[in-house]
C-alpha cells in the first residue's frame, strides 16, 4: 500500500507564524499575524459596488486578465511586457508556483535567515535543499555578499531575496543590488526577489534588484501595500521563458485569479485607492514610533527601529536560555498575558534571540500588548 502522505509531504507542517496563531483565541491581543488593521480602500470598494454587475466574471486567461498584466507590467519598469506577468492567487502562490517550476531534486537554494518560514518549506517539498544565508544582528541585518558566496555550490539554482525583510525590516540598498547582481551573474543564478513590502518604507526608498539583474523574478501583491490580504491577488514578473512555464503550471493549479478580485486590482494600480493608501503608510509611521517608545518603557528591549515593513524585531537575548527557547517565550506569552508574538525561531537560526512584533495593529492594543509583554519580563 502507498504510504501517506506523499514522501513529498512527510515532515512538512504550517509554519510556526501559523502554529502560534492557532494556539490564541479572541480574548488575545495578536501582535504575530502579518495583517493590517485597516479596511480595503473604501474608494476600491464603492467602485467594485458601482461597476461589478457589467462585469464578466467567468473564467478568465491563466495568467490574469490581459489589461491587469499590462498595468503590471507598466507599473514594474521601462521594457517590460504583459508576457513576461504571470497573476496568481496571492504571492504565496506565486511562491510556490515559481519554485516548483525552478526547483528539481537535489537542487540548492540559498534563503534568507532570519527570513519568511515559507521559503525553506518549499523548497522542501519541491525536493530542493534550502541552504540559508545569515543576516547577522551583528551587521544590522544588512545584506552580506561574502556570506552568500560562501554559501553558494554547483547545485546552487536560485537565490531568495526579501527586501524591505521580513522579520527584520532592513531593506537594502542600490549598491547592495548592483553587488548581488555581480556575483549572481557570474555564478548564472536565478533570484527570486520577493518586494510585498516594497511600498511599505519610511525613509527613502526601497531598490529592486531586477533592473541590474536580468535573471531576475519580482513576487509582490496587493495584500500588504492595498491592506487586501483576503482578496488573494499576486503576481510574478519575470524573463518570458519562466513565466510561460509558471503560467501552465497556473492552468493546472488554479485555472485562473478569480475576476472580481482581478478587476478590484486593477482599480487598486489604477491609483484609485491611492489617498486612503498614503494615509495607511503615515499611520503605520505613528504606530511604528508608538511601538518602539512602549517597548523601550515597558518591556526595555531593544530593537533596530524598521526602515520598512510593520514589524519590530526586539532582541528577547537576555530572557533566553538553553531550556528556555524562543518559542517558549511565544506560549508563555499566549498562555499567561494572552499576547500573540513571533518567535524568532520561526525565521530562522540567525533569529532565535528575537520575538517579531506587528505594530499592523491598533494603537490600543499595540500599547496593551507591548506592556503586557513587560510585566511579562518583569519590567512593568
Amino acid at each position: 500500500m502507498t504510504p501517506f502522505p506523499s514522501q513529498r509531504m512527510q515532515g512538512i507542517e504550517k509554519t510556526l507564524i501559523r502554529q502560534i496563531n492557532d494556539r490564541a483565541d479572541a480574548s488575545c491581543i495578536n501582535l504575530g499575524l502579518g495583517e493590517l488593521a485597516f479596511p480595503t480602500p473604501l474608494a476600491i470598494l464603492e467602485r467594485l459596488a458601482a461597476e461589478v454587475k457589467s462585469w464578466p466574471l467567468g473564467y478568465t486567461p491563466n495568467a490574469g486578465l490581459p489589461e491587469l498584466r499590462q498595468l503590471i507590467a507598466q507599473r514594474t519598469g521601462p521594457g517590460v511586457t504583459a508576457e513576461q506577468v504571470c497573476v496568481t492567487i496571492g504571492a504565496e502562490e506565486a511562491l510556490f508556483a515559481l519554485i516548483m517550476v525552478l526547483v528539481s531534486p537535489g537542487d540548492e537554494v540559498l534563503v534568507p535567515d532570519p527570513g519568511f518560514p515559507s521559503y525553506p518549506t518549499l523548497v522542501r517539498m519541491a525536493g530542493g535543499r534550502p541552504v540559508g544565508y545569515a543576516l547577522s544582528p551583528a551587521r544590522h541585518f544588512a545584506l552580506d555578499l561574502e556570506e552568500i558566496g560562501r554559501r553558494m555550490t554547483p547545485r546552487t539554482r536560485l537565490l531568495v531575496l526579501n527586501s524591505p525583510n521580513n522579520p527584520t525590516g532592513a531593506v537594502y540598498s542600490g549598491e547592495d543590488m548592483k553587488d548581488l547582481a555581480v556575483l549572481c551573474r557570474r555564478q548564472e543564478l536565478t533570484v527570486l526577489a520577493d518586494e510585498v513590502y516594497r511600498e511599505i518604507m519610511y525613509e527613502g526608498r526601497a531598490e529592486s534588484l531586477a533592473p541590474f539583474y536580468e535573471r531576475t523574478i519580482v513576487v509582490n501583491s496587493l495584500s500588504k501595500m492595498y491592506s487586501m490580504t483576503g482578496w488573494r491577488l499576486g503576481w510574478c514578473v519575470g524573463p518570458p521563458e519562466i513565466i510561460r512555464t509558471v503560467i501552465i503550471f497556473n492552468q493546472l493549479a488554479i485555472s485562473c485569479p478569480p475576476a472580481i478580485c482581478q478587476r478590484a486590482a486593477l482599480l487598486a494600480l489604477q491609483g484609485v485607492g491611492d489617498r486612503e493608501k498614503a494615509a495607511y503608510l503615515e499611520e503605520l509611521r505613528r504606530r511604528r514610533n508608538l511601538a518602539a517608545q512602549c517597548l523601550d518603557r515597558y518591556a526595555g528591549l531593544k530593537c533596530e527601529k524598521p526602515s520598512g515593513t510593520f514589524y519590530l524585531f526586539a532582541d528577547i537575548s537576555a530572557e533566553l536560555s538553553p531550556s528556555r527557547t524562543s518559542w517558549d517565550v511565544a506560549l508563555e506569552l499566549i498562555a499567561r498575558e494572552k499576547v500573540v508574538a513571533i518567535p524568532g525561531l520561526a525565521f530562522g537560526r540567525a533569529a532565535e534571540n528575537f520575538l517579531r512584533l506587528s505594530f499592523a495593529a491598533t494603537p490600543e492594543n499595540i500599547e496593551e500588548g507591548i506592556r503586557r509583554i513587560g510585566r511579562f519580563f518583569g519590567k512593568a
